[in-house]
């Protein structure tokens, strides 16, 4: 009993240091775009929600920075990251064959079940700047389903 006294504290520091990662599961994402812009003239108002597919993550994605660091969009590179202490911002660049260079700016914060973040798009089209500013949001919804 004594020793695990003396060694209490190390193991509420090694759970306190783990506090900071995302839990491991089912996780599902929610990106709602509330307004864009062509040329800084508003375009439009908020959108429907856009919900992409639900992502298994597994204990080596539950850190910060490797949870973050994996995009949505496979056209997508993370190019700037900041994740501890739950708050996270993040700068993306996303091109496809279709579609010009976009630059992705987010930031927000994040719990081990929840997630929230505003982001900021932006690109040039035929010299129009373009700009979309929206909501990013994710929550845990349990364990993963069996493969």
């Amino acid at each position: 009993m004594k020793r695990l006294l003396l060694f209490a504290p190390f193991l509420l520091a090694a759970h306190a240091a783990d506090s900071d990662h995302l839990a491991e599961g089912q996780w599902e994402s929610l990106f709602q775009i509330e307004s864009s812009s062509t040329d800084g003239k508003k375009q439009h108002q908020q959108t429907a929600p856009i919900y992409p597919p639900s992502r298994c993550v597994k204990g080596g994605e539950t850190a910060p920075m490797a949870f973050f660091s994996h995009p949505e969009d496979p056209d997508c590179k993370t190019v700037s990251l900041k994740a501890e202490k739950g708050k996270i911002r993040l700068t993306r660049l996303c091109q496809s064959a279709s579609n010009p260079m976009a630059t992705i700016e987010a930031k927000g914060h994040y719990d081990p079940h929840h997630y929230s973040m505003t982001f900021l798009m932006w690109n040039m089209f035929d010299g129009v700047k373009i700009a979309v500013k929206g909501h990013i949001t994710g929550s845990y919804q349990g364990l993963c389903p069996s493969q």
